[in-house]
């Protein structure tokens, strides 16, 4: 069965790019009608963060956003699939962006993604010119998680497990860089931090690894334009000395990335499951359920 699914994708990284983008268009307006539940997360989490948009403002957001996610499948392929020289002609700024690369190949760097629905394309970006490790948490279905394991390993020198923290600080100690995913909801080693005004559970180890490592810190983003994307790299400023302050300088990052490219961020995560005691619950009863449909 893993076998059929990697021929399938890397078939899918073939199609061109047009097309892909086309066809993953036409995929995102069916997961909106199909995917009621996370539908209704996403436009929780527009209506909660941006009190001023109408309802059918907040409609045509949470559409948007579900055609990225259905254009993300053939992203992901072809970040697992395609050639460099072909991977680099999609980035309108590859030039720029490896300037910027070559500033800080030679250090120990943390690379924050935010999440977006094609956080493996993003992902994929700084290998092109450097050595990057990568931390991933393991995929629910055994058969995506292999070929998904599979295919960020083709990008990647190390891929670490969260209960693999000491190999990564490690790896960050050697001078290498580390890409990382900040802004989930891990339910764990966690503090409440604003996000878009809303308390939301963030993670503190990348202001750990800052304190224990004393490496830089980036914001890693590919923007989505009509006929590619924007790659970009950002430089923030963690201390690692005060955690509420690193997490907010994280927190606030992301939210200027998610205003610029309101339908990138990936909306339909529960980002604030979790609430502070005494709290309510932030999405309604029917959205805190684990299944999609």
């Amino acid at each position: 069965m893993k076998v059929l699914l990697t021929i399938f994708l890397k078939f899918l990284s073939f199609l061109p790019f047009k097309f892909q983008m086309f066809l993953g268009g036409l995929i995102g307006r069916f997961l909106f009608i199909v995917l009621k539940k996370r539908k209704n997360v996403a436009k929780c989490n527009l209506q909660k963060c941006f009190p001023h948009f109408n309802e059918n403002e907040i409609h045509k957001i949470s559409k948007k956003n579900f055609i990225r996610l259905g254009q993300a499948i053939f992203e992901i392929t072809n970040s697992y699939f395609q050639s460099d020289n072909k991977f680099k002609k999609k980035i309108k700024n590859i030039s720029k962006f490896k300037a910027k690369i070559a500033l800080i190949k030679d250090s120990k760097n943390l690379l924050l993604i935010p999440h977006t629905s094609n956080i493996d394309f993003v992902a994929r970006l700084p290998s092109l010119f450097m050595e990057v490790n990568g931390m991933q948490k393991s995929a629910k279905n055994k058969l995506w998680d292999e070929v998904m394991t599979e295919g960020r390993k083709k990008f990647v020198k190390d891929l670490f497990l969260p209960n693999e923290a000491r190999k990564l600080l490690k790896a960050l100690n050697k001078g290498e860089a580390v890409l990382y995913a900040p802004d989930q909801d891990y339910g764990k080693n966690s503090i409440f931090v604003d996000f878009f005004k809303h308390k939301a559970y963030t993670v503190v180890f990348p202001s750990t690894l800052v304190k224990r490592t004393k490496c830089k810190v980036f914001l890693l983003t590919a923007a989505k334009t009509q006929d590619g994307y924007l790659a970009d790299l950002i430089e923030l400023n963690l201390k690692g000395k005060n955690i509420e302050d690193d997490l907010r300088a994280i927190n606030s990052a992301i939210e200027d990335f998610a205003l610029e490219n309101i339908s990138e961020y990936f909306w339909i995560h529960r980002r604030f499951k979790n609430r502070p005691e005494g709290e309510r619950n932030f999405y309604p009863d029917e959205a805190l359920s684990e299944r999609w449909l």
